[in-house]
């Protein structure tokens, strides 16, 4: 079977990329050496940012993190360190990517964006322009909570972080379930065959491309294959191509166990989620670990729903905090971003259940007298897991091209067959 070329674009955007720095002559805008904390304590930083503004570009379509950036960051922002949050929301966080690129084609040294909510794809293609000022985030006074060793803090959808852009919550993907209709939920895709079998009808699972979907199939083809090391590595055509068919064969053989025969499938999270509250289908998944709890405190979801993960631990991602190239107020930049990875502003986030649910912080490198509130915070209910239960069992997200590859072949092997 000969893989599609989906990616194909994707290269070719890089390619561009290239010429367009090697045209420019490389970096532009402040220069990391001098300005980016090596050289200036956070003291310093601190006090060339008061008073100034933080143009913050990111995605805007959650009310309830716009909520929490509007109403209780920018508030202490400016009540603690003099700083006005300027918060701009973007639909796609490449339309910021794209801006950028077009600011350092036309050799803008100053633009107007100062921090960016950013990760995965969009991190990797402004690597490659290098789009991004630093390294300065492990330079941070907050970054000692942060594990920067982990690889799901150090490597962003695979690739190396680097101190270029700073942690700033964690996702995590967890199975959810209804525990009056499900008394031993399977913990494995081996265990997840079998419960299909018996329980026909009860369970499907987005179709790809859909974001969910292919974190699913992702998990899946970890588990199949006995190998996460080999997805966090360039992409290779001729391994998947060897690993495929035992892939397609067993969501061939699910199939007609799934609901309705699995002749369709849902085509979002968020139609699974439906499938789920009406009791049409007895689990669903999930990439936000609170989010079932809120769903139960919400009304949508029974109360006797339920979250757990894999036994082998589930895929998990990291949002991170970027500086651009030719930012304006990088102190400012800085000390914002260390404000929003404080034990304060994550405990927050955590209670909230907003970015991608969880903190990013490490929870043993807390005080002692902090562990206990980040454990509880956002874990109240049955319908939610303690947080170090989910930190101790994450595993790190493929790069792109593997999860855009196996997508286009489940479409053909699984869903066209």
């Amino acid at each position: 079977m000969k893989l599609k070329a989906s990616s194909l674009t994707f290269v070719a955007a890089l390619a561009a990329l290239a010429f367009i720095v090697s045209a420019c002559g490389g970096a532009g805008g402040g220069d990391s050496s001098e300005s980016s904390g090596e050289t200036r304590s956070f003291e310093e930083l601190s006090s060339e940012a008061e008073g100034s503004t933080v143009r913050f570009f990111g995605f805007g379509g959650d009310d309830r993190t716009n909520e929490y950036l509007d109403e209780w960051v920018a508030p202490r922002l400016e009540e603690e360190h003099g700083i006005t949050l300027e918060r701009t929301p973007v639909s796609d966080t490449s339309d910021v990517v794209n801006k950028l690129l077009n600011e350092r084609q036309a050799g803008e040294d100053e633009g107007t964006t100062d921090l960016v909510w950013i990760n995965g794809e969009n991190f990797y293609t402004g690597s490659q322009a290098e789009l991004w000022f630093g390294p300065w985030a492990e330079e941070l006074p907050n970054a000692e909570f942060v594990d920067y060793e982990s690889e799901s803090i150090a490597f962003d959808f695979g690739y190396p972080v680097d101190g270029m852009e700073a942690a700033w919550s964690q996702a995590q993907f967890v199975m959810v379930y209804d525990s009056a209709e499900v008394d031993d939920p399977p913990e494995s895709f081996a265990e997840l065959a079998e419960w299909t079998e018996e329980n026909p009808g009860r369970f499907t699972y987005p179709a790809p491309p859909d974001f969910f979907g292919n974190a699913f199939i992702l998990q899946a083809l970890y588990e199949l294959t006995d190998d996460t090391e080999t997805y966090g590595e360039p992409f290779d055509e001729a391994i998947l191509e060897e690993r495929i068919p035992e892939f397609a064969e067993y969501f061939n053989d699910i199939e007609p166990n799934l609901w309705r025969g699995g002749e369709t499938y849902p085509t979002s999270g968020a139609a699974l989620d439906e499938l789920y509250q009406n009791g049409e289908v007895d689990m669903t998944v999930t990439y936000n670990p609170y989010s079932a709890r809120q769903q139960v405190e919400d009304g949508v979801f029974p109360d006797s729903t339920r979250t757990y993960l894999f036994e082998d631990g589930t895929l998990s991602n990291t949002s991170y905090l970027a500086i651009p190239f030719n930012a304006p107020n990088t102190a400012g930049a800085q000390v914002a971003a260390n404000f929003m990875q404080s034990p304060e502003a994550q405990l927050e986030l955590q209670e909230r259940n907003v970015v991608g649910g969880l903190a990013a912080l490490d929870v043993e490198s807390l005080p002692e007298e902090d562990r206990a509130e980040f454990e509880e915070a956002g874990a109240s209910g049955e319908a939610a897991l303690p947080l170090d239960e989910l930190q101790e069992n994450q595993l790190p997200e493929a790069r792109t091209q593997w999860t855009l590859e196996l997508q286009d072949a489940w479409i053909s092997e699984v869903q066209r067959n």
